[in-house]
Formats: C-alpha cells, sequence, structure tokens
C-alpha cells in the first residue's frame, strides 16, 4: 500500500510541477470576466482529475481506460517523463508495441536517467521482435524449414527474457 501512496504521491507532485511550470503559457482564458487564475484553478482541477482515473485505471488492470486517461495526461503535460512511461506500459499490456515504444522513447526524451523505461524499451523491442517471429511462422507452410528456425529464434528470446538479471553482463561504455 505505501507504495501505492508513494507513486501516486510522486505522480501528484510532478503533475503540480509540470502544471504550475507551463500553466501561464498553456492555459488560453476564454471566459470573460474570469481571472487568469480561476483558469489555472480549472487547468490544474483537471489534470488531478484525469490522473487520479488513470492511476485508478492502472491499479485495475484496465488497459484501455489507463491509455486513454494518460494519453489525455501527455497532451495536457507532455514535458512529463512519467506519464509517457505510465501510457507505455499501458501499452504494453495491451499488445500494441510499436505505441509502447513510442511511448518509452518519449518518457526517455524527457527524462533519460531513469533506468525504468530503458530497461522497459529494450524488453519491448524483444516483445515485439517475439511477436514478428511468431506471425511469420504462422504465414510459413508447414513443413518450411524456416519454421523450425524461427522456433528456435523464439525459444531463445524466451530464455533470454527469463534470465536472472545476475547473469546478464553489460559492456561498459
Amino acid at each position: 500500500m505505501n507504495m501505492r501512496i508513494s507513486a501516486n504521491l510522486k505522480l501528484a507532485i510532478v503533475v503540480a510541477l509540470s502544471v504550475f511550470a507551463t500553466a501561464c503559457a498553456s492555459v488560453p482564458n476564454n471566459n470573460v470576466g474570469s481571472t487568469e487564475t480561476e483558469s489555472v484553478d480549472r487547468y490544474s482541477d483537471d489534470v488531478f482529475r484525469v490522473s487520479e482515473f488513470a492511476e485508478q485505471a492502472y491499479r485495475e488492470s484496465r488497459w484501455t481506460d489507463a491509455a486513454r486517461h494518460y494519453q489525455q495526461l501527455t497532451e495536457q503535460v507532455p514535458s512529463d517523463a512519467y506519464i509517457w512511461f505510465r501510457l507505455a506500459n499501458t501499452y504494453v499490456q495491451k499488445g500494441d508495441f510499436n505505441e509502447a515504444i513510442h511511448a518509452y522513447e518519449m518518457s526517455i526524451e524527457r527524462d533519460s536517467m531513469q533506468p525504468k523505461p530503458w530497461f522497459n524499451l529494450s524488453t519491448t523491442y524483444l516483445l515485439n521482435a517475439k511477436a514478428a517471429m511468431l506471425q511469420s511462422w504462422e504465414n510459413l507452410r508447414p513443413g518450411d524449414p524456416a519454421r523450425d528456425l524461427i522456433m528456435r529464434r523464439i525459444e531463445s528470446l524466451d530464455i533470454l527474457m527469463n534470465q536472472d538479471l545476475g547473469e546478464i553482463r553489460v559492456r561498459g561504455g
């Protein structure tokens, strides 16, 4: 439960800082007689409301709803790396690997020092490769020798993706 609270708190703080930093430049005041502060408050309330919906849908594994809300948040607060990261995670859960790759890249573009988007991006590339190989395997006629090669590569990907992190070595750059 503390992890949920801290994740929600982190999202709220990040969104609040993003809203504060961009509110004056991005919120038009179309209401005659209203003050700029009222417009910013309404905008902030909307962002917080949508973020609560997104987080709840995410916790409940309602990936389509979560994706819709996170997409809306990326339009409202496009500079927030965490929102892009969560959007990417929802796309992976839905099997939309190309969309996930794009969203992870957007998250990394906004904050390249966070390790989770990098790790999830690499895993999503592998999942996307596996999906493409499975599609190729299904399209080949039975008995085609390429089917065996594809299946061996899929098995290798499965082994790679299930290794303990301690077994993986990264060469220094």
